[in-house]
Order: C-alpha cells, then structure tokens, then sequence
C-alpha cells in the first residue's frame, strides 16, 4: 500500500482515510489504483499534490481539498502520457454540464412532493446530452 502518512493535508481519523463525500472517495481510489498499476511512483504523486496545495494557498478563497486532489491528479496524468489534456478538458466540461443540469432542474429550494399539483409545472425526462 502506498505511504499514506506522506500526503500532505489527507483528511483522516483513527481509523484511516476520511471522505466528506462519495466521489472524494472516488478521486482517492483512482490515484491509489493508478499508482498501484505503476502509472507514477508515490513520491511523484505527492510532489504533485504538494504542489497543487501550495498554489492554492495564494488564492483568495480555498478550493475544496478533494478539488485540489483531481487537479493534481490530472496534471501528473498529462506529465506521464496517461491522457491528452483536452481529452480531460472536455470530460471535466462534460461533468460539469451534467452536475449543472441536475442542480437546475430537480433543485427548486421549497419543499414540496412533485405528485402535488400546486401551480407550476417541473420539467422531467427530457435528454441531457450535449
């Protein structure tokens, strides 16, 4: 198993790896199963994160630390020839659009059952694809 002791910042408990969400533990695993392949050596990874962690410290605002984890995680990919960066470029847009459109149309900030005709009308089972 790789030295998880050597990453900076890696939220965890007593009994290891913490996640606030389940595609943080996604991102987690990727990296581990990336290195666990052979795609890079540990200590590459953790100079990329290192890195990523740095620059985010002269932001303005703090950028979530599983966000800061997937861009590390890309820029090591685009260094070792895993993937070409607009191959990422378009995935993360695509993601985007999706989480967008989901947020857009089932969010709608009252509490209310979509079984109850009450006025206004949700739209529902229209195609997402760009």
């Amino acid at each position: 198993m790789p030295d998880f002791a050597a990453v900076p910042g890696l939220p965890r408990d007593d009994e290891g790896v913490v996640f606030a969400a389940p595609w943080e533990a996604k991102a987690f695993a990727l990296v581990v199963h990336l290195h666990q392949r052979g795609a890079f050596a540990w200590q590459d990874w953790v100079k990329s994160l290192s890195a990523e962690i740095a620059a985010d410290r002269t932001r303005p605002v703090e950028t979530p630390y599983y966000e800061l984890w997937l861009s590390a995680a890309e820029k090591l990919m685009t260094q070792q020839g895993l993937v070409e960066g607009t191959t990422l470029g378009a995935l993360r847009d695509s993601l985007r659009n999706a989480q967008s459109g989901a947020v857009h149309d089932h969010h709608h900030g009252h509490d209310h059952s979509h079984d109850d005709d009450h006025g206004h009308h949700h739209r529902h089972g229209h195609d997402h694809s760009h």
